[in-house]
């Protein structure tokens, strides 16, 4: 009986056979992948921190609002605020560039709670403009009373620009707050006239009154 053998002969890939006589093509590289950072991870601290304050700030204006008084440190930070408030407002200009002279009626620190707190002054002076400005970590609303009537709804053009920096104040174990709420108002009145001020919300805050000459 005869014997036949099968031979199996393997050809190489035609990329491999066309490079015969030549040099070794490189290998195909695997695609890159481009790293991204990951902003997660550091928005998360911050969003933490954000919540952390917003807490903080809530518990320091119901103890207020209970106990009738204001947080020393909350109301030393509320009077630097006034202090700068007071500073900006004397160095405006008016819209010709000569200085306004806007003069200090009235200013205080003063906790509020369930109630309105109302505050009653007596404009002296020639002039019949008054601009009232209030400011606190939580919100706060303002009336200003000539008679038994609102005088007015028009806010003041200085209400957010009062300060001669941010609108900010920095509270002790709580850090810097830049985010003051803020509520004012214009009124015309007639001179040495009295207006009563009536300020809502929770917390200690500040009230402020100059007088446009």
């Amino acid at each position: 009986m005869r014997s036949f053998a099968i031979v199996l002969l393997t050809l190489a890939p035609p990329a491999t056979l066309a490079a015969c006589g030549g040099s070794t093509p490189p290998p195909v590289e695997a695609p890159k992948t481009v790293a991204t950072a990951d902003t997660s991870a550091a928005k998360k601290p911050a969003q933490d921190d954000k919540a952390s304050k917003a807490a903080s700030i809530d518990a320091l204006v119901a103890d207020e609002a209970k106990k009738g008084a204001c947080d020393d440190g909350h109301k030393a930070a509320l009077e630097k605020l006034l202090a700068d408030v007071e500073t900006g407002m004397k160095a405006k200009n008016g819209d010709d560039g000569k200085p306004l002279n806007l003069q200090l009626v009235s200013k205080r620190v003063i906790p509020l709670g369930s109630a309105a707190k109302s505050i009653e002054m007596t404009v002296t002076g020639k002039g019949t403009e008054v601009h009232v400005l209030t400011f606190g970590v939580r919100d706060i609303s303002l009336d200003v009373l000539v008679g038994n009537a609102a005088a007015t709804t028009l806010r003041s053009p200085f209400q957010r620009s009062a300060t001669t920096g941010a609108l900010a104040i920095d509270l002790p174990k709580i850090g810097n707050v830049d985010e003051v709420q803020t509520d004012s108002r214009q009124v015309t009145v007639k001179p040495g006239s009295p207006i009563v001020v009536k300020v809502s919300g929770q917390g200690c805050a500040a009230m402020v009154a100059f007088l446009k000459p």
